[in-house]
């Protein structure tokens, strides 16, 4: 979005025609001389917002938009406020009452605060651009209607100053986000759903191992339990003849639970027997965390950042993937004590599973069929006001001339059918999404290093070439 605030109408002007300018907000004294360029802006067929000057010396206000202004403001597809330096809405737009869920007249002079108050803390960009002046454009927020609802929303906003750099207010833009985020997480589960399809042979014969062994424990055991009902068979016996007090009798059948009892091998049986169940609790165990992982990754984010554990959800994503790539690859943690981070961690799995599946593939394509194994290092860190995530490789690497493409959508250097092109694409986007960055360093023939940057505290970056 550019916006326009000066008092001077011939660089207005030039500005207009130049870039594509949303708004012009037009800062000058009332008189022949503001009308006839008031005049001239909107025959270039540009949006144009008056902002009052005070003659007496007194703090510039924004002013109630005219007539005409009026008529823009209303028919703009996207919700509009103009905000005072108090934070308070002096104009508004139907888009603007439709999210809001407020009438026009319920909206002027309340603080624009009991809507954007910024969830998690930092994301009220509206109150930043009050206080810093800086500017926003695409920021994603939420808000917070009267009847509690919560609405996501994409933001862009500007002040609004005076020639003398006073800050008059500000101007913020803004669309529903909902059906855009509905339709995100719906292609999300999607990809991520054909993630578990390209890994189910490896998840189905990690889980098979476990299984078969399991099994296999259930029929020894089931023997065990008919050689045990001997040997408590015998010591019945015993039991009874002691009980009776007859001395001959109960020889007899304390000899036959030492038969029976050598026959049985009853204390190897007995050790077996804990072994066996030992074994099989550790295979269920193993296949319980396995399909836990699985039912995790699969599930869709609420749509709203909660504080995650960034090391738990690598190290969950490794493990459904590491069946796929252990025959091949050695795979090395470096996990360090990290601070929560506020994300969606659904989506944070996402890139980390693409950037797992993109590593063995290209440590799968450098070995080929021969006896070799790869190698990828997952090392975590904090770096100033970023949790780092690094996923290496020592596969074929990248080609210098992709390097700059890899994040385009539907760009692949793999073989038809092994690539869709849009798994880096989305890690590209999922990064940006959470504010933070994503990059890559490769040599052809040694392998490749990517590097998430993921904020700990809540934001984006602001876009300062508005």
């Amino acid at each position: 979005m550019h916006i326009v605030s000066i008092d001077d109408p011939e660089r207005a002007l030039a500005r207009c025609r130049e870039a594509a300018v949303e708004l012009v907000i037009v800062d000058l004294e009332p008189g022949a001389e503001r009308e006839r360029w008031l005049e001239a802006l909107r025959r270039e067929g540009r949006p144009v917002l008056v902002a009052g000057a005070q003659a007496d010396g007194t703090p510039r206000r924004l002013r109630e938009p005219g007539p005409y202004d009026d008529e823009i403001l209303q028919n703009m597809n996207s919700a509009l406020l103009v905000i005072d330096t108090d934070a308070c809405i002096t104009a508004c737009n139907p888009p603007a009452e439709l999210i809001l869920g407020e009438r026009a007249d319920a909206l002027r002079g309340r603080s624009v605060r009991r809507w954007f108050a910024g969830d998690p803390p930092g994301e009220d960009w509206v109150a930043r651009t009050l206080a810093q002046g800086v500017r926003f454009r695409g920021a994603e927020s939420t808000i917070t209607r009267s009847d509690g609802t919560r609405v996501p929303i994409g933001i862009s906003c500007a002040p609004i100053v005076d020639s003398d750099g006073v800050r008059l207010g500000v101007v913020a833009t803004f669309q529903d986000l909902t059906e855009i985020k509905q339709l995100q997480r719906q292609v999300l589960q999607a990809e991520k759903m054909a993630s578990i399809g390209q890994l189910a042979a490896g998840v189905a014969h990690e889980i098979n191992n476990p299984m078969g062994f399991i099994h296999a424990n259930l029929f020894q055991m089931a023997e065990y339990v008919g050689d045990l009902r001997r040997v408590f068979s015998a010591v019945d016996e015993l039991r009874k003849a002691v009980a009776r007090g007859d001395t001959a009798e109960a020889r007899e059948a304390a000899g036959r639970l030492d038969a029976t009892a050598e026959e049985t091998q009853v204390d190897f049986l007995l050790s077996d027997l804990a072994k066996a169940i030992r074994e099989s609790q550790e295979g269920s165990e193993r296949i319980r965390h396995i399909v836990q992982d699985l039912r995790e990754f699969s599930h869709t984010d609420t749509g709203e950042r909660v504080l995650a554990d960034v090391n738990q959800c690598l190290d969950s994503t490794a493990t459904i993937v590491w069946p796929m790539m252990k025959h091949l690859v050695v795979l090395e943690k470096e996990f360090h004590q990290l601070p929560s981070v506020p994300c969606f961690p659904m989506q944070l799995k996402q890139v980390f599973m693409n950037l797992l599946v993109n590593a063995f593939q290209s440590i799968e394509e450098k070995i080929g069929g021969s006896s070799e194994t790869g190698r990828i290092q997952l090392r975590t860190e904090v770096r100033g006001e970023f949790v780092v995530v690094s996923v290496s490789d020592s596969g074929a690497g990248i080609a210098p001339e992709n390097l700059a493409r890899i994040f385009d959508p539907f760009f692949t250097t793999k073989k038809v059918g092994v690539g869709t092109g849009l798994g880096l694409s989305t890690c590209y986007s999922i990064v940006r999404r959470h504010g933070g960055t994503i990059t890559v360093e490769s040599q052809l023939g040694r392998g490749s290093s990517f590097e998430v940057l993921l904020r700990i505290e809540a934001g984006e970056t602001p876009d300062d070439g508005a």
